[in-house]
């Protein structure tokens, strides 16, 4: 059985590879909506992304939302990144099970933003004396539902916003305010092989109908993701898991991503990673504690470091509290 799972899931790797090699060049640029692709979460991003088949927790709302079967209480994240050219990226998210509806419900929000700018024309190359605030939302819902004591899945369903300019306060004719609004859903699946500590994770990410960029239409960045992990390394009170995965992006090529975490009686952890393929991210690492606050319940801080190349460095933060 799991041979079979094993050798299927292969296959489809190998295949998504070899349609991706039959097209003549990398569709940079050619997708929108670019801010749902950014990492929510200092836990995955520490571990270089490579999260899909190791996603647990809180987290896993954004990396896979099968991963929710660990979640067995009302938790909370609040998550901030730096992002270069003065951007910021937030991400909020909550889940908890539920009895009326069996399985784990979860609602989350993503937001990128960039201080407000001038609007300048090529006549006043200094400023009309205008500001505008671009910027992007997306407000999910996600459900996931464990079938099995091996076997969970999950979907979120996302409404985004992305505001380009509102150029109609300028009272020129044919001048609007620009945006693109619309929906867009993620679906994955986690396993548990039952060998040793070995999981697979599947998701497709992003999946949407196109958006219309000022009468040009737009497709969605979605992603195909293939990913496993397993713990090379157990006692009572230690574990370092290792994950790997693999992404065959819709407008770029095949990426590979590897992470590790280190845990010390689930208190305190160290994370790294590696993404290969990447114009300018390379290696990212990361840690986190974990502390009980009484009858209130768990209180947990992450953080992570990417290195963008010659972009400099992202920072995340994040605050998990478990009720």
């Amino acid at each position: 059985m799991i041979r079979k799972l094993l050798l299927t899931l292969l296959a489809l790797s190998v295949l998504a590879s070899q349609v991706s090699a039959t097209e003549m060049f990398e569709k940079v640029g050619t997708v929108g909506l670019q801010f749902l692709e950014i990492g929510a979460g200092p836990r995955g991003v520490g571990m270089g992304e490579a999260v899909v088949g190791a996603s647990t927790g809180i987290e896993a709302v954004y990396w896979n939302p099968a991963g929710l079967r660990t979640i067995t209480r009302p938790t909370l994240l609040l998550a901030y990144g730096t992002w270069p050219a003065d951007i910021s990226h937030q991400f909020m998210a909550y889940a908890m099970p539920t009895s009326f509806v069996p399985g784990i419900f979860a609602v989350s929000v993503t937001a990128l933003q960039m201080d407000p700018m001038v609007i300048r024309t090529a006549d006043s190359p200094d400023g009309v004396g205008v500001m505008f605030d671009p910027g992007d939302l997306a407000i999910g819902l996600t459900y996931a539902r464990i079938f099995t004591d091996k076997f969970s899945a999950g979907g979120t369903l996302k409404w985004f916003h992305s505001g380009l300019a509102d150029l109609s306060v300028l009272g020129e004719p044919g001048l609007q305010d620009y945006y693109v609004e619309g929906f867009v859903g993620d679906f994955g699946t986690l396993y548990d092989t039952g060998f040793q500590s070995l999981k697979i994770g599947l998701m497709i990410q992003n999946m949407g109908p196109e958006v219309t960029y000022d009468n040009v239409p737009v497709p969605l960045p979605a992603t195909f993701k293939f990913g496993i992990s397993m713990n090379i390394f157990e006692t009572p009170g230690q574990a370092i898991t290792v994950a790997a995965e693999f992404r065959h992006p819709s407008d770029t090529s095949e990426k590979i991503l590897v992470g590790a975490e280190y845990n010390l009686r689930q208190l305190y952890f160290l994370r790294a990673g590696y993404k290969s393929n990447f114009d300018e991210e390379s290696f990212t690492a990361g840690g986190g504690v974990r502390v009980g606050v009484g009858s209130f319940g768990d209180i947990g801080v992450d953080y992570s470091y990417s290195d963008f190349g010659h972009l400099g460095g992202v920072h995340r933060l994040g605050l998990i509290a478990e009720f």
